[in-house]
Protein backbone atom coordinates (compact mmCIF):
# COMPACT_ATOMS: atom_id res chain seq x y z
CA UNK A 1 0.00 0.00 0.00
CA UNK A 2 1.32 3.32 -1.28
CA UNK A 3 1.20 6.49 1.48
CA UNK A 4 2.21 9.57 0.30
CA UNK A 5 3.29 12.62 2.11
CA UNK A 6 0.49 15.54 2.48
CA UNK A 7 2.78 17.60 4.18
CA UNK A 8 6.10 19.44 2.25
CA UNK A 9 6.99 17.56 -1.04
CA UNK A 10 10.45 17.32 -1.58
CA UNK A 11 12.06 18.18 -4.97
CA UNK A 12 14.55 16.52 -7.22
CA UNK A 13 16.57 19.25 -9.09
CA UNK A 14 15.11 20.53 -11.99
CA UNK A 15 13.02 17.30 -12.48
CA UNK A 16 10.63 18.82 -10.29
CA UNK A 17 8.72 15.69 -9.61
CA UNK A 18 7.08 14.62 -5.99
CA UNK A 19 8.69 11.78 -4.67
CA UNK A 20 6.62 9.22 -2.82
CA UNK A 21 7.71 7.38 0.22
CA UNK A 22 6.24 3.87 0.33
CA UNK A 23 5.97 1.31 3.44
CA UNK A 24 4.80 -2.61 2.81
CA UNK A 25 1.96 -2.84 5.60
CA UNK A 26 2.15 -6.90 6.48
CA UNK A 27 4.36 -9.39 5.04
CA UNK A 28 4.61 -11.14 2.07
CA UNK A 29 2.32 -14.44 2.37
CA UNK A 30 4.68 -17.43 2.72
CA UNK A 31 4.89 -20.40 -0.15
CA UNK A 32 5.68 -23.76 0.75
CA UNK A 33 7.88 -24.82 -2.32
CA UNK A 34 7.18 -28.59 -1.41
CA UNK A 35 3.36 -27.56 -1.58
CA UNK A 36 3.43 -26.13 -5.12
CA UNK A 37 5.11 -27.68 -8.74
CA UNK A 38 7.04 -28.79 -9.53
CA UNK A 39 8.73 -29.84 -6.12
CA UNK A 40 4.87 -31.18 -5.39
CA UNK A 41 4.56 -33.69 -8.54
CA UNK A 42 7.31 -35.85 -6.57
CA UNK A 43 4.74 -36.66 -4.24
CA UNK A 44 2.36 -38.10 -6.88
CA UNK A 45 5.29 -40.46 -8.07
CA UNK A 46 4.35 -43.54 -6.10
CA UNK A 47 0.71 -43.45 -7.71
CA UNK A 48 2.28 -43.74 -11.09
CA UNK A 49 4.19 -46.51 -9.46
CA UNK A 50 0.76 -48.32 -7.92
CA UNK A 51 -1.00 -47.86 -11.00
CA UNK A 52 1.62 -49.29 -13.20
CA UNK A 53 2.54 -52.75 -10.95
CA UNK A 54 0.72 -55.04 -13.04
CA UNK A 55 2.46 -53.83 -16.31
CA UNK A 56 5.77 -53.11 -14.88
CA UNK A 57 6.26 -54.10 -11.63
CA UNK A 58 10.30 -53.00 -11.58
CA UNK A 59 9.77 -49.32 -12.53
CA UNK A 60 6.53 -49.50 -10.65
CA UNK A 61 9.05 -50.12 -7.55
CA UNK A 62 11.51 -47.37 -8.85
CA UNK A 63 8.67 -44.17 -9.05
CA UNK A 64 8.48 -45.28 -4.94
CA UNK A 65 11.75 -43.87 -4.52
CA UNK A 66 11.41 -39.88 -5.21
CA UNK A 67 7.88 -40.17 -3.83
CA UNK A 68 9.53 -41.48 -0.01
CA UNK A 69 12.71 -38.35 -0.40
CA UNK A 70 9.86 -36.05 -0.97
CA UNK A 71 7.97 -37.72 2.10
CA UNK A 72 10.84 -37.29 4.14
CA UNK A 73 11.93 -34.42 3.42
CA UNK A 74 8.45 -32.56 3.73
CA UNK A 75 8.33 -34.23 7.01
CA UNK A 76 11.33 -32.68 8.53
CA UNK A 77 10.45 -29.27 6.81
CA UNK A 78 7.11 -28.75 8.73
CA UNK A 79 9.46 -29.94 12.01
CA UNK A 80 12.20 -28.01 11.46
CA UNK A 81 9.78 -24.09 10.02
CA UNK A 82 7.42 -23.22 10.56
CA UNK A 83 6.24 -21.16 7.64
CA UNK A 84 9.11 -19.10 6.49
CA UNK A 85 10.39 -19.16 10.31
CA UNK A 86 12.66 -21.55 11.91
CA UNK A 87 10.57 -23.22 14.74
CA UNK A 88 11.26 -26.91 15.34
CA UNK A 89 8.20 -28.54 16.28
CA UNK A 90 7.65 -32.52 17.26
CA UNK A 91 4.03 -31.97 16.82
CA UNK A 92 3.90 -30.62 13.55
CA UNK A 93 6.45 -33.21 12.26
CA UNK A 94 4.55 -35.95 13.88
CA UNK A 95 0.76 -34.54 11.71
CA UNK A 96 2.56 -33.93 8.86
CA UNK A 97 4.40 -37.92 9.21
CA UNK A 98 0.74 -38.72 9.73
CA UNK A 99 -0.93 -37.14 6.74
CA UNK A 100 1.75 -38.41 4.32
CA UNK A 101 1.05 -41.92 5.80
CA UNK A 102 -2.61 -41.55 5.08
CA UNK A 103 -3.07 -39.38 2.18
CA UNK A 104 0.33 -40.39 0.20
CA UNK A 105 0.89 -43.98 0.80
CA UNK A 106 -2.01 -45.97 2.67
CA UNK A 107 -5.44 -44.71 1.09
CA UNK A 108 -3.72 -44.38 -2.63
CA UNK A 109 -2.47 -47.94 -2.52
CA UNK A 110 -5.82 -49.24 -1.22
CA UNK A 111 -7.77 -46.86 -3.77
CA UNK A 112 -4.86 -47.95 -6.90
CA UNK A 113 -6.01 -52.10 -5.82
CA UNK A 114 -9.20 -51.40 -6.01
CA UNK A 115 -9.58 -49.46 -9.05
CA UNK A 116 -7.55 -52.71 -10.73
CA UNK A 117 -10.13 -54.90 -8.89
CA UNK A 118 -13.00 -52.99 -9.97
CA UNK A 119 -11.72 -53.14 -13.83
CA UNK A 120 -11.44 -56.45 -13.44
CA UNK A 121 -15.08 -57.05 -12.74
CA UNK A 122 -16.37 -55.02 -15.40
CA UNK A 123 -15.22 -57.93 -18.18
CA UNK A 124 -17.77 -59.90 -15.99
CA UNK A 125 -20.88 -57.66 -18.00
CA UNK A 126 -19.79 -58.47 -21.51
CA UNK A 127 -18.34 -61.35 -23.80
CA UNK A 128 -17.41 -64.23 -21.96
CA UNK A 129 -18.49 -63.05 -18.85
CA UNK A 130 -15.45 -63.46 -16.67
CA UNK A 131 -13.38 -61.21 -14.72
CA UNK A 132 -9.93 -59.81 -16.19
CA UNK A 133 -8.02 -61.76 -13.72
CA UNK A 134 -9.59 -65.08 -14.03
CA UNK A 135 -8.99 -65.10 -18.18
CA UNK A 136 -5.36 -64.05 -16.89
CA UNK A 137 -5.04 -66.79 -14.42
CA UNK A 138 -6.24 -68.85 -17.18
CA UNK A 139 -3.81 -67.88 -19.73
CA UNK A 140 -1.13 -68.38 -17.01
CA UNK A 141 -2.49 -72.24 -17.16
CA UNK A 142 -2.56 -72.78 -20.35
CA UNK A 143 1.16 -71.64 -20.82
CA UNK A 144 2.28 -73.85 -18.06
CA UNK A 145 0.13 -77.09 -19.36
CA UNK A 146 1.39 -76.46 -22.64
CA UNK A 147 5.29 -76.51 -21.49
CA UNK A 148 5.08 -79.52 -19.26
CA UNK A 149 2.71 -81.25 -21.56
CA UNK A 150 4.58 -81.20 -24.46
CA UNK A 151 2.09 -80.21 -26.56
CA UNK A 152 3.62 -79.31 -29.97
CA UNK A 153 5.02 -82.85 -29.91
CA UNK A 154 4.14 -84.28 -33.19
CA UNK A 155 3.36 -87.53 -31.40
CA UNK A 156 0.10 -86.78 -29.50
CA UNK A 157 -3.19 -86.10 -31.90
CA UNK A 158 -5.12 -82.84 -30.63
CA UNK A 159 -8.13 -84.77 -29.80
CA UNK A 160 -5.86 -86.17 -26.88
CA UNK A 161 -4.36 -83.11 -26.10
CA UNK A 162 -7.57 -81.33 -25.80
CA UNK A 163 -8.61 -84.06 -24.07
CA UNK A 164 -5.87 -84.08 -21.32
CA UNK A 165 -6.12 -80.73 -20.65
CA UNK A 166 -9.94 -80.02 -20.38
CA UNK A 167 -8.85 -83.09 -17.12
CA UNK A 168 -6.41 -81.22 -15.52
CA UNK A 169 -7.81 -77.55 -15.84
CA UNK A 170 -11.18 -79.34 -14.38
CA UNK A 171 -8.55 -80.20 -11.45
CA UNK A 172 -6.98 -77.13 -11.53
CA UNK A 173 -10.56 -74.94 -10.91
CA UNK A 174 -11.86 -77.65 -8.25
CA UNK A 175 -8.83 -77.04 -6.42
CA UNK A 176 -8.92 -73.53 -6.70
CA UNK A 177 -12.84 -73.39 -5.39
CA UNK A 178 -11.83 -75.80 -2.51
CA UNK A 179 -9.18 -74.00 -1.57
CA UNK A 180 -10.78 -70.40 -1.74
CA UNK A 181 -13.80 -72.04 0.17
CA UNK A 182 -11.98 -72.57 3.61
CA UNK A 183 -10.63 -68.63 3.65
CA UNK A 184 -12.37 -66.87 6.65
CA UNK A 185 -14.31 -63.48 5.37
CA UNK A 186 -11.19 -61.27 6.26
CA UNK A 187 -9.30 -62.63 3.98
CA UNK A 188 -11.89 -63.11 1.69
CA UNK A 189 -12.85 -59.42 1.34
CA UNK A 190 -8.80 -58.74 1.34
CA UNK A 191 -8.73 -60.50 -1.16
CA UNK A 192 -11.58 -59.02 -3.26
CA UNK A 193 -10.55 -54.95 -2.30
CA UNK A 194 -6.71 -55.41 -2.00
CA UNK A 195 -4.91 -58.41 -3.61
CA UNK A 196 -6.52 -57.49 -6.34
CA UNK A 197 -8.59 -61.36 -6.46
CA UNK A 198 -5.38 -63.24 -7.04
CA UNK A 199 -6.95 -65.72 -4.85
CA UNK A 200 -10.46 -65.83 -5.73
CA UNK A 201 -10.60 -65.24 -9.45
CA UNK A 202 -10.93 -68.54 -10.68
CA UNK A 203 -13.09 -69.73 -7.59
CA UNK A 204 -15.30 -67.28 -8.15
CA UNK A 205 -16.25 -67.63 -12.02
CA UNK A 206 -18.54 -69.74 -13.16
CA UNK A 207 -17.62 -73.26 -13.91
CA UNK A 208 -19.15 -73.88 -16.83
CA UNK A 209 -17.80 -70.51 -18.64
CA UNK A 210 -14.60 -70.51 -17.61
CA UNK A 211 -14.05 -74.31 -18.44
CA UNK A 212 -15.34 -73.23 -22.12
CA UNK A 213 -13.37 -69.98 -22.08
CA UNK A 214 -9.73 -72.65 -21.21
CA UNK A 215 -10.73 -74.99 -23.68
CA UNK A 216 -11.60 -72.56 -26.48
CA UNK A 217 -8.11 -70.87 -25.82
CA UNK A 218 -6.40 -73.79 -25.97
CA UNK A 219 -7.89 -75.09 -29.01
CA UNK A 220 -7.36 -71.49 -30.53
CA UNK A 221 -3.29 -72.22 -29.44
CA UNK A 222 -3.48 -75.17 -31.04
CA UNK A 223 -4.65 -74.12 -34.27
CA UNK A 224 -2.70 -70.87 -34.51
CA UNK A 225 0.51 -71.71 -32.90
CA UNK A 226 3.35 -74.42 -34.28
CA UNK A 227 6.07 -74.09 -31.40
CA UNK A 228 6.24 -72.72 -27.81
CA UNK A 229 8.29 -69.34 -28.44
CA UNK A 230 5.14 -68.28 -30.89
CA UNK A 231 2.75 -69.65 -28.27
CA UNK A 232 3.98 -67.79 -25.15
CA UNK A 233 4.73 -64.67 -27.42
CA UNK A 234 0.93 -64.81 -28.09
CA UNK A 235 -0.41 -65.32 -24.63
CA UNK A 236 2.57 -62.86 -23.13
CA UNK A 237 0.54 -60.28 -25.71
CA UNK A 238 -2.87 -61.52 -24.56
CA UNK A 239 -2.03 -61.21 -20.72
CA UNK A 240 -0.46 -58.02 -21.06
CA UNK A 241 -3.67 -56.63 -22.32
CA UNK A 242 -5.10 -57.68 -19.46
CA UNK A 243 -2.88 -56.13 -17.58
CA UNK A 244 -3.00 -52.66 -19.34
CA UNK A 245 -6.93 -52.61 -18.58
CA UNK A 246 -6.54 -53.21 -15.11
CA UNK A 247 -3.69 -50.71 -14.81
CA UNK A 248 -5.95 -47.76 -16.67
CA UNK A 249 -8.35 -48.71 -14.01
CA UNK A 250 -5.84 -48.07 -11.18
CA UNK A 251 -5.13 -44.70 -13.07
CA UNK A 252 -8.62 -43.91 -12.82
CA UNK A 253 -9.30 -44.58 -9.63
CA UNK A 254 -6.22 -42.11 -8.54
CA UNK A 255 -7.49 -39.51 -10.57
CA UNK A 256 -10.93 -39.64 -9.16
CA UNK A 257 -9.87 -40.01 -5.67
CA UNK A 258 -6.70 -38.09 -4.78
CA UNK A 259 -7.93 -34.82 -3.87
CA UNK A 260 -10.71 -36.41 -1.70
CA UNK A 261 -8.97 -38.59 0.07
CA UNK A 262 -6.33 -35.48 0.88
CA UNK A 263 -9.26 -33.35 2.54
CA UNK A 264 -10.40 -36.55 4.05
CA UNK A 265 -7.35 -37.03 5.56
CA UNK A 266 -6.72 -33.07 6.73
CA UNK A 267 -10.28 -32.38 7.82
CA UNK A 268 -11.35 -35.40 9.01
CA UNK A 269 -8.45 -37.51 10.54
CA UNK A 270 -5.79 -34.40 11.50
CA UNK A 271 -8.29 -31.93 12.15
CA UNK A 272 -11.30 -34.11 14.28
CA UNK A 273 -9.08 -36.78 15.77
CA UNK A 274 -5.30 -36.65 15.32
CA UNK A 275 -4.67 -32.51 16.61
CA UNK A 276 -6.82 -33.16 19.77
CA UNK A 277 -5.00 -36.22 20.96
CA UNK A 278 -2.08 -34.79 20.54
CA UNK A 279 -2.93 -31.33 22.35
CA UNK A 280 -3.00 -34.13 25.34
CA UNK A 281 0.87 -35.01 24.92
CA UNK A 282 3.74 -32.40 26.20
CA UNK A 283 6.15 -32.67 23.28
CA UNK A 284 8.69 -30.28 24.95
CA UNK A 285 9.69 -33.28 26.54
CA UNK A 286 10.53 -34.84 23.29
CA UNK A 287 14.29 -34.18 21.87
CA UNK A 288 14.69 -32.03 18.97
CA UNK A 289 16.31 -33.99 15.74
CA UNK A 290 19.51 -31.72 15.91
CA UNK A 291 20.14 -32.57 20.06
CA UNK A 292 20.60 -36.23 19.39
CA UNK A 293 24.40 -37.34 19.40
CA UNK A 294 24.88 -33.60 21.47
CA UNK A 295 24.65 -34.38 24.69
CA UNK A 296 27.61 -34.02 26.97
CA UNK A 297 28.83 -36.67 29.49
CA UNK A 298 28.59 -36.12 33.40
Amino acid sequence: MKITSIGRTPFYGAQNQPIESEKKSKKQEYIDPLANWPLRGLGYTNDIGIAISEIAPTASRLFWVPALMYFGADIYDKYKNKGNEYDPSGKRAFSQAVFQAMASIALPTASGHIGQTAFSYINKIHGEKLSTNAKEQTLRFICNHAESNDIFNPLYSQEELIENFEENFNNFYAHKKRHFKRKNIVVKTYDTLLANCKRGAIANSDRDRIIAFASGEFKNILNTCSDSVQMKSKLEKDIFKLKAWKSLGAFTALVLTVGPIDKFVEHIIIKKFLEPSMDKINFSKIKKITDFGNEKSA
